[in-house]
Parts: C-alpha cells; sequence; structure tokens
C-alpha cells in the first residue's frame, strides 16, 4: 500500500507540471495584455515596459516558467497582476476554504439522496417509485447546473421568499448553492446505485440469505451494500470533481465568495497568476480526490491488493 502511494503521489509532479506548462503557454499566447489592463488609462509604451520588466514578463518564456514552477514548488505563487497588494497564496488560503465546504457539502447531500433514490429503485424495481426516480434521473442529467440554479433562485427566494437569494455565511445561505450543485451528482448517483444494486441482488449468496429467513433490511445492509459499494465510491469521487468544477457557475450566480468566483474574475480581467494557481490547486484536489477514491477500493473489498 506505501509503494503504491508513494507511485500515485510520484505521478502527480508530472501531472502538476504538464498542467502549469498548458495554462502557462494559454495564458502568454490568449488574446489581450496584463500590462494593458493593468496600467488601463495610464498605458505608454514607457511604462509598459517598465511594469513589464518588473512583473519578469520581458524575460524568455523558457526563464518564466522556470522561475515560476521554483517559486510554486516553495508555495509561493507571486502576486496577483490585477491586485500587486494581495499575494495569490494569500487569496487561495482565504478563499479557497469556501469552495471546497461548498463542494463537500454538494457532494454529501448528492451522496446520501442518491444512494438512497437507487437503493429504493433497485428494491422496489418497475414499480412506480422506481419509475418515478429513473424520470428524475433523467431530468437532473438533462438540466444544466445554472438552469437549476435559476430555477430555485425564482422559485424559494423570489416567489416564495424562503431563502435569500444570494450570500454566504448564513446556514441559510448555503441551501439553494448546494441544491444547485448537487442536481447532477445525484442523477449520477441514484443511476449507478441503482444498477450496482440491482446486480447484487441477483447474487447467489442474497438468495441463499434470504433462503435462510434473514431479515430483508439485514441483508440489504450486510451483503449487498458492501459488495456495491465500489462503483458507487467511484461515482462519489467523480461528483466531487463535477462540483469542484461547477463552483464556477454556481458561485457567480449566489455570489459566493470562493476560489471558484475569484477564478473567473481572473478571467475576465486576464490576471493570469491567479489562474495559473487557481488551475493547480484544482488539478491537485481532483487528483488527490481519485487517489482517495483508489486507496478506499481495498478498505471496501479486502481481495483488493495493492
Amino acid at each position: 500500500m506505501l509503494r503504491y502511494l508513494a507511485y500515485r503521489v510520484a505521478l502527480m509532479v508530472p501531472l502538476l507540471l504538464g498542467t502549469a506548462l498548458l495554462i502557462f503557454l494559454a495564458g502568454h499566447y490568449a488574446p489581450g495584455d496584463p500590462v494593458q489592463v493593468l496600467l488601463a488609462d495610464h498605458y505608454t509604451p514607457s511604462a509598459a515596459a517598465h511594469l513589464r520588466h518588473e512583473l519578469g514578463l520581458d524575460r524568455p518564456l523558457a526563464a518564466q516558467f522556470a522561475a515560476y514552477v521554483a517559486h510554486a514548488a516553495r508555495f509561493d505563487f507571486g502576486v496577483s497582476y490585477i491586485n500587486p497588494d494581495r499575494r495569490v497564496a494569500d487569496i487561495v488560503r482565504q478563499t479557497l476554504p469556501i469552495s471546497l465546504r461548498l463542494a463537500a457539502l454538494a457532494v454529501a447531500a448528492a451522496a446520501v439522496c442518491g444512494i438512497a433514490l437507487g437503493v429504493c429503485a433497485a428494491v422496489f424495481r418497475r414499480s412506480l417509485a422506481d419509475r418515478l426516480i429513473q424520470l428524475g434521473v433523467l431530468a437532473g442529467l438533462s438540466v444544466p447546473s445554472f438552469v437549476v440554479a435559476a430555477g430555485l433562485v425564482l422559485l424559494f427566494a423570489l416567489r416564495w421568499r424562503l431563502l435569500p437569494v444570494a450570500g454566504w455565511g448564513h446556514p441559510a445561505d448555503y441551501a439553494l448553492p448546494v441544491a444547485a450543485l448537487a442536481a447532477a451528482p445525484v442523477a449520477y448517483i441514484t443511476r449507478i446505485s441503482r444498477a450496482s444494486v440491482r446486480q447484487v441482488l441477483t447474487e447467489d449468496y442474497v438468495r441463499t440469505a434470504r433462503s435462510k429467513g434473514l431479515p430483508a433490511g439485514g441483508i440489504l445492509a450486510r451483503h449487498v451494500m458492501r459488495n456495491a459499494a465500489l462503483p458507487i465510491v467511484t461515482t462519489i469521487g467523480l461528483a466531487f470533481g463535477y462540483a469542484i468544477t461547477g463552483a464556477f457557475v454556481v458561485e457567480v450566480i449566489f455570489n459566493i465568495p470562493g476560489m471558484a468566483r475569484v477564478a473567473v474574475d481572473a478571467i475576465l480581467q486576464r490576471d493570469y497568476s491567479v489562474i495559473q494557481t487557481a488551475v493547480l490547486v484544482y488539478t491537485a484536489i481532483c487528483t488527490l480526490v481519485n487517489l482517495a477514491v483508489d486507496l478506499s477500493y481495498a478498505a471496501l473489498n479486502p481481495r483488493i491488493r495493492y
């Protein structure tokens, strides 16, 4: 296990380097000049040349990338091009916990609802409840998160005035963004849970347990869910990646001061230092979540060894 863990962690290094290189090149060759944006009405050729030298943008690309990687390895991501008084590491430290909390709440809600609905649909297959759940899954997979968010705001905030339109901090502020972000993962987890549980319910050892007169709840908890867990856990891990990326839209709609919203603002303002850091951080988070999912297989199924 430790050897496998070290191998996976070592694989993260070229992955992060490749991601950093792609984002660095995309930022360099993308339309627009951050120096021109930063100087705005004070732009002159001499002032631009001076600022470009201060930011290190007049050096060769290889030197700029090597300097960025060397500083990033020490968790020093430089300063924001648009707000030079703010260090990017401080921005990450202040906003990333908000985005992670939003994503974790959405995935937790999606896991609870998705597993419950999937098990219900599998146990009561071809019933009215199963058909209604399948219809809900189809709707959840078809409607994008920003449409769900708009609908939730229209109904719960503007028409019925039950929840705030936007904001972050009060417990009531969490409800709508978490629901908007969890809609699609609920559909994915429900579909996988239904298929996985349904397959295990047809196994011989389940029929043997039934023939022994064991209660249905005990069979489900002790024999079915444990053996059906691997694909469900995999889907929950993928749902976290969806929630992290889906937050780019949800945080803007609900005015949440998380890192995804900061990244969107940075893209609009061509704040390349913040964009590069946001992409690196999100890539590292998604990689760590996938690693945690892989390691959980061994805990769920003792026959799996690394």
